[in-house]
């Protein structure tokens, strides 16, 4: 049961992944508006979903609970609460970006670099806080 969630985990990272590197390639330069898709954006919905269903039902079931945690966990879950303010961020931003409003470009860059960036992080934390 238990690789099985692992296996569910990791196919939500890779949603994820698959999903937020590809838009931090679409930043656009200087005055031009990031690109957005929706296709990849909702691989990445799903994959967060998926690893926010799958990541305590694994830790439950696989270590019995938050009990003997590392503070590399907890590290890695304040990494996962940051990387869904940039998702938040940049889906809201994207929404308003696409209906003309030249602040919220600024806020769909600074939210996907974030979600980037705190996945890589979330990626190192987990492997330091499980081995």
């Amino acid at each position: 049961m238990d690789q099985l969630l692992l296996i569910a985990h990791l196919i939500g990272l890779m949603l994820v992944a698959a999903a937020f590197l590809p838009l931090l390639g679409m930043m656009g330069q200087g005055g031009v508006a990031p690109q957005t898709n929706r296709l990849l954006t909702r691989f990445g919905h799903w994959g967060i979903i998926v690893l926010l269903v799958s990541g305590p039902i694994l830790l439950f079931v696989r270590y019995g609970g938050f009990g003997g945690v590392s503070h590399w966990f907890w590290a890695k879950m304040a990494l996962v609460v940051l990387l869904a303010a940039g998702v938040v961020t940049s889906a809201i931003s994207a929404r308003k970006m696409r209906a003309g409003d030249a602040a919220a470009t600024q806020r769909v860059r600074i939210g996907r670099i974030v979600a980037v960036v705190s996945l890589l992080g979330i990626v190192v934390f987990a492997v330091l806080a499980f081995g």
